[in-house]
């Protein structure tokens, strides 16, 4: 009896092992890395991949700060392999919350030392602000792509207002010229008055896809919460 039970348990944990999924590294085929971050920001940056098959689920970010280097590695959940897993390419993006940074330059790595490293430059500015951001932005729901999906250069905010003592008061774009346009919808303060009365409306930004070198666009806008909402134009 004894040693049926040690063979039970071993098979268990043997089938535990078989059946527990892998982590490998994500595959990461883009990195978008959107301007305009000062110091009192919470830095944000966005990649993009395909899964070769849907055995492919997304697993964590580990983020580490090494002087003014910013590691971060990406790693993804294997299920299963082989025949069960049918090629079908899956294409996943995934927000990585960097954190505040110093102002100054850092150099952004992703998956380094694999087949998948990205890297790119950043560049955190000084704030001139004492609050968490420089203005006070709109609560952003969603980006509304319109039927075309953005590539006429259209496409309308969701937002909301907290209360009817800030008002909307313009856009602002920081565009890096290459994959990433940086969209800021900035309020104003009109009363002290600040009583909770939500308002929705909707704010609509023009760009120009073509200007932008990469087929991918991302289009970034900054949030009130810290936490910024973002989509991906198909050029």
């Amino acid at each position: 009896m004894k040693f049926l039970l040690i063979s039970l348990a071993l098979f268990s944990s043997i089938f535990a092992q078989a059946n527990s999924p892998e982590v490998v590294t994500s595959p990461i085929d883009h990195l978008f890395v959107p301007k305009g971050f000062d110091n009192n920001d919470n830095v944000e940056i966005v990649v993009t991949g395909k899964y070769p098959n849907p055995c492919y689920t997304r697993n964590n970010s580990v983020v580490e700060i090494r002087d003014n280097k910013v590691l971060i590695t990406v790693t993804s959940l294997l299920r299963e392999s082989g025949e069960n897993c049918n090629p079908m390419s899956v294409p996943f993006t995934e927000a990585i919350t960097v954190g505040n940074l110093q102002a100054g330059p850092y150099e952004i790595i992703v998956n380094g030392g694999t087949n998948y490293e990205h890297t790119e430059s950043l560049n955190v500015e000084i704030s001139n602000s004492t609050g968490v951001d420089e203005h006070i932005y709109a609560i952003v729901d969603y980006i509304e792509l319109g039927f075309t999906g953005g590539i006429s250069g259209i496409a309308f905010l969701m937002v909301r207002s907290p209360s009817d003592c800030v008002v909307f008061d313009r856009v602002e774009y920081l565009a890096n010229g290459k994959d990433t346009l940086s969209v800021q919808p900035i309020m104003k303060k009109i009363s002290d008055n600040c009583i909770e009365k939500v308002k929705r409306f909707e704010i609509p930004i023009k760009f120009d896809p073509q200007s932008f070198k990469h087929k991918d666009l991302l289009i970034f806008v900054r949030s009130i919460e810290g936490k910024s909402i973002h989509s991906i134009i198909n050029k």
